[in-house]
């Protein structure tokens, strides 16, 4: 009998528990206006291009950005080959490249007294970066104010939620989630909004980074400078030298000259660049009759017109966040990094933070991976992050010396061949004595690398290997890797993971390869395996398959269970 009673009595004790934490829930749920899967705060560059990855992933993110709009100037340009190649994967190389036509393949640096005066030297600008036999693609010189409606209007068309002028404004987290508070700032309207992860994509005076307690590291404040954008017929002096930028030194004034970002669309606008101290000057010091006169003496012509256009200030500087993840809420963008403009990497950097950070957001969201793989951010960008910003800063101080003509950093090396040596990957036993950083075409299918491009026809058709990779997992196996492919589609059907499968060469290869260099560049034989990531990384890779179909399949098991569960 009393064995009974307390029986009841737990089932009871049980019950109200459950009730309480059913009223609890929805007393929460009804004190919020909306519930989101992600919150993007900021819709610059960075935030819209991440908004667009994880939409076409499936997640519809609310992204709020302060200010009216997209950007109404030019500042970052220049896209990489191999942020082409992730602007490709997502479906909107094409609307760039109608955007902007590609840019000349040649630009120098000039070191002189002033633009039309005496030359002390002239150098060709790196533009591996942005040229190689390593990518399908080319460069873009495409501007910020002309790339961010195009990825405004991809993003909401794959179901992102925009909403500018829209500020964050308060900001709780728990074990399940983040509260957030934003507001309208035109009718002063407040909303509080639950969402279950938060992307700081707020720039490099980052307010959530700050609310973090999250430090920096790095070289810090190189320079604070004045930026004068304004509009003179100096094309023909920069065209006679084929350059796009120099560094001038005379007796009135030092700085640099630029051609400003988006040249075809805007052919006499240019930026002048000189050092201020803050503690002594403001923008204030600087009205236009001054700024006309600076520009003259850095073009070296004393009564070309010039039109003043926007006086702005900056500091160049190199920093990156101790940690690029707080629990739920993770920095991209400026927000995590910051390092110079020269060789044109900051906007590019972000964008692969961008694109890393969406594909395992999404995994996780769909339910397809642990919340685990998501601390993999951290791990695999913020190394980067660190040698991108010092060999970055190195790019920046070499330039600054006249006649610098012993510039090292190779840009190419720097974005698109960099190594994850941990993270979503199964490592190799030799893996920690790769370099981090290589030429991309001496990599050979190792774990943390990215996927190389090789020529692959079907059907009289030619294709890229790139353009198999973009949105879900993909297995490349060789040709006569039989076992691999029947044990991949049981693996792909038990852990229910969207993955394609593709065998390259053989009688019935789903691809033939022409140039026959799919087993040397993936340094597999033609019975190896790889699994290539949704963003183009090689997760794992067993060069050679002696297993039967039930012996790969866990092995396969394996590989996958470790990239996704950690």
């Amino acid at each position: 009998m009393e064995h009974g009673r307390a029986s009841r009595k737990r089932k009871l004790t049980y019950i109200r528990k459950v009730v309480f934490l059913m009223n609890k829930r929805l007393n929460q749920s009804s004190s919020f206006d909306e519930t989101v899967p992600v919150l993007v705060v900021g819709g610059s560059l960075i935030g819209l291009s991440f908004s667009l990855f994880l939409a076409r992933q499936g997640i519809k993110p609310l992204v709020v950005e302060r200010h009216p709009g997209t950007s109404i100037h030019p500042r970052v340009s220049s896209l990489t080959a191999r942020t082409m190649e992730i602007f490709r994967s997502a479906g909107i190389e094409e609307e760039i490249r109608h955007e902007e036509p590609p840019f000349p393949r040649e630009f120098g640096i000039m070191f002189v007294e002033s633009l039309a005066g005496q030359m002390f030297d002239n150098l060709m600008e790196d533009m591996s970066a942005y040229f190689t036999d390593a990518s399908p693609v080319e460069g873009n010189g495409i501007a910020q104010d002309l790339l961010e409606p195009v990825l405004r209007a991809q993003a909401e068309q794959a179901g992102a939620d925009l909403r500018y002028n829209t500020e964050l404004i308060e900001f709780e987290t728990d074990e399940d989630g983040i509260s957030a508070m934003i507001c309208d700032r035109i009718s002063g309207e407040t909303r509080r909004v639950r969402t279950k992860y938060m992307v700081g994509a707020d720039g490099n005076k980052s307010g959530i980074r700050t609310q973090l307690g999250i430090d920096q590291h790095g070289e810090g404040t190189l320079f604070h400078l004045i930026s004068v954008v304004f509009d003179a017929d100096i094309h023909e002096l920069f065209r006679r030298q084929n350059a796009h930028m120099c560094f001038f030194a005379n007796d009135t004034v030092s700085g640099s000259l630029v051609l400003y970002p988006g040249t075809y669309r805007r052919p006499h606008i240019y930026r002048l660049d000189v050092i201020y101290d803050p503690e002594e000057e403001t923008i204030d010091d600087y009205p236009e009759e001054r700024c006309v006169a600076l520009v003259r003496e850095a073009i070296g012509i004393p009564d070309i017109p010039v039109a003043i256009k926007k006086v702005l200030t900056w500091e160049m500087a190199g920093r990156v966040a101790d940690r690029f993840q707080e629990g739920r809420i993770f920095l991209v963008g400026d927000s995590a990094r910051v390092q110079p403009p020269s060789g044109g990497l900051g906007g590019n950097t972000g964008i692969a933070e961008a694109q890393n950070l969406a594909w395992k957001l999404a995994a996780v969201l769909r339910g397809e991976a642990g919340s685990d793989l998501l601390a993999t951010y951290d791990v695999e960008r913020r190394p980067v992050a660190d040698y991108t910003v010092e060999q970055v800063v190195m790019l920046s101080q070499q330039r600054e010396h006249e006649g610098s003509d012993g510039i090292t950093v190779s840009t190419l090396h720097v974005n698109m061949g960099y190594h994850y040596q941990d993270g979503a990957i199964v490592p190799e036993t030799d893996g920690q004595n790769l370099p981090i950083v290589q030429s991309p075409e001496l990599w050979k299918g190792q774990p943390g690398t990215r996927a190389a491009h090789i020529v692959l026809e079907r059907g009289g058709h030619t294709i890229s290997s790139l353009d198999l990779f973009g949105s879900r997992f993909v297995l490349l196996v060789g040709p006569d890797g039989q076992n691999g492919l029947e044990a991949a589609q049981h693996v792909k059907d038990a852990l229910r993971l969207p993955m394609d499968i593709y065998q390259i060469g053989g009688r019935k290869g789903d691809f033939s390869n022409p140039g026959n260099d799919f087993l040397d560049a993936y340094g597999i034989t033609s019975t190896g395996a790889v699994i290539v990531r949704p963003d183009g990384y090689i997760g794992w890779r067993k060069p050679g398959t002696g297993e039967n179909k039930e012996e790969m399949e866990k092995v396969l098991t394996n590989a996958l269970s470790t990239i996704l569960f950690r």
